[in-house]
């Protein structure tokens, strides 16, 4: 769960919501909730011209915002949205490179294109694969007992559970880094195979 219940939200890639209106929407409830919680809005990410133009005065740009700050992040990476733990507000606007959902379930997020809090559905047989699999993330998955404990959590999994995105945007809620889900996800795809 959440640091912050609600106080995430995201805006998920479809194919009919184009990036200009997921900028606004996400724009108009980090403004909000800036507002709601005296909190400095952010811009993370590399907006087109015309959304940045529009904006402009509304958001500043830093490298490190914390938590005073209501953050709006543009096609994140999972590292940008790890460093979401941080802020007071964070809003994302996915990526198909960085899908969300798995971080959206895990940490309540408000799917603004819905308005309603992001339901989880993932599997008790799911949660408890990625609690444990967060057990063994002290070295990033990088050998020994946390990764191959690791992957035989994940071969034990029923193939209807075997949802890499919702795995890798969990663990990233959960606090795991870029470098160390990509390495997961090598795991996962030795252990599905």
């Amino acid at each position: 769960m959440s640091v912050f219940p609600h106080r995430t939200a995201w805006v998920p890639i479809d194919d009919h919501t184009p990036l200009h209106d997921a900028a606004e929407m996400a724009a108009a409830w980090v403004i909000q909730q800036a507002g709601t919680h005296a909190l400095q809005p952010v811009l993370r990410g590399g907006l087109g011209d015309s959304i940045v133009f529009a904006l402009r005065g509304q958001f500043t740009t830093g490298p490190n915002p914390g938590r005073e700050h209501a953050v709006l992040a543009f096609l994140p990476d999972y590292d940008d949205v790890h460093t979401s733990l941080r802020h007071g507000v964070f809003a994302a606007i996915e990526s198909e490179a960085t899908p969300l959902l798995g971080w959206a379930m895990q940490t309540r997020a408000v799917n603004l294109t819905t308005g309603e809090v992001t339901a989880d559905t993932r599997s008790a047989a799911l949660k408890e694969a990625i609690e444990r699999i967060h057990f063994f993330d002290n070295n990033g998955w990088t050998r020994g007992s946390g990764a191959d404990g690791s992957k035989r959590i994940l071969g034990d999994l029923q193939p209807a559970d075997r949802d890499k995105n919702l795995l890798l945007g969990s663990l990233c809620a959960l606090g795991s880094r870029g470098k160390a889900l990509a390495r997961l996800s090598g795991l996962a795809d030795r252990a599905w195979r």
